[in-house]
């Protein structure tokens, strides 16, 4: 009992005693859930994140824009899709990217690319996380960005109010992809050595679970997902085999009774929480 209890605390107090890499690999799945959370912001549910990921970590000696570029031809044909249809073409996609780099023989194909120089350090993953929060509150409350809230309602609405739906769609899943291709780049030169099955559907879902945990409304509901998925899965390593039942169980209960998210659109509004002042009785 005294070992279970020593467990649990250290999950706790392992917080304070989290190290550079920690904190470097916190920023990147931070910076990832993000790069899903701008195509949530027109109703596209796209699981080929990893897959620009992909791109961007084996262009990064190159040019991370690769991705964006990459994205924005991705983003064309498959514009009328919506949901269900989008999240398989999406995930389609990166599967064909996974297979595509497996076999690519200048990228190292299934050994991979070794010997990769480790430019990523905090300030660089911080700094562009910072940069890219100030971007994504900034373009909430811009025009483009109440555009993107109107499709994502009703895109028909949108359109008949005179939104250009198809410029803005296609906005936002090419910034996505470009901000998965810069998680990639860093994460490349993080990792030193990256495999065409660091970018599997695995990492897909993971990025995925960054929004739908965190919340899928708010632009901080990712960046709570990605902390809390990173650290419980190292935190949680003490269960051995059972962490991942241990998981599993957590996000369904969030799921039941927080469906939209730990984080809400309201959540963190001053309004909310604050008590309404009594009215003066005649």
């Amino acid at each position: 009992m005294q070992a279970v209890i020593d467990s649990l605390v250290s999950v706790v107090t392992g917080l304070f005693s989290l190290g550079e890499a920690d904190l470097i690999t916190i920023g990147i799945n931070m910076i990832m859930g993000l790069s899903m959370f701008l195509p949530m912001t027109v109703g596209q549910l796209s699981f080929g994140q990893a897959g620009f990921m992909s791109i961007g970590a084996h262009m990064a000696v190159v040019l991370t824009l690769g991705a964006g570029v990459i994205g924005f031809l991705v983003g064309v044909p498959v514009l009328r899709l919506r949901g269900l249809l989008l999240a398989l073409v999406t995930f389609a996609f990166a599967q064909v990217v996974e297979v595509f780099f497996l076999n690519f023989q200048p990228t190292g194909a299934a050994e991979g690319i070794r010997g990769i120089f480790p430019y990523t350090n905090l300030w660089y993953v911080y700094g562009f996380l910072v940069l890219l929060v100030l971007f994504l509150a900034r373009l909430r409350r811009s025009r483009m960005g109440r555009a993107f809230d109107a499709v994502k309602l009703d895109e028909t609405a949108a359109e008949a109010m005179g939104i250009d739906v198809t410029r803005a769609k296609l906005t936002a899943f090419a910034a996505g992809a470009f901000v998965a291709g810069v998680g990639g780049g860093l994460y490349a030169h993080h990792a030193v050595f990256i495999q065409y099955d660091n970018f599997d559907f695995k990492r897909g879902v993971d990025i995925a679970m960054y929004m739908v945990l965190g919340g899928m409304d708010t632009l901080y509901g990712p960046l709570l997902g990605a902390f809390v998925i990173t650290y419980l899965s190292t935190a949680l390593q003490f269960l051995a085999d059972w962490r991942w039942e241990v998981w599993g169980t957590i996000v369904i209960l969030v799921m039941i009774f927080r469906p939209q998210g730990i984080l809400g659109r309201d959540t963190l509004s001053f309004r909310r929480w604050r008590r309404p002042s009594p009215v003066a009785q005649p």
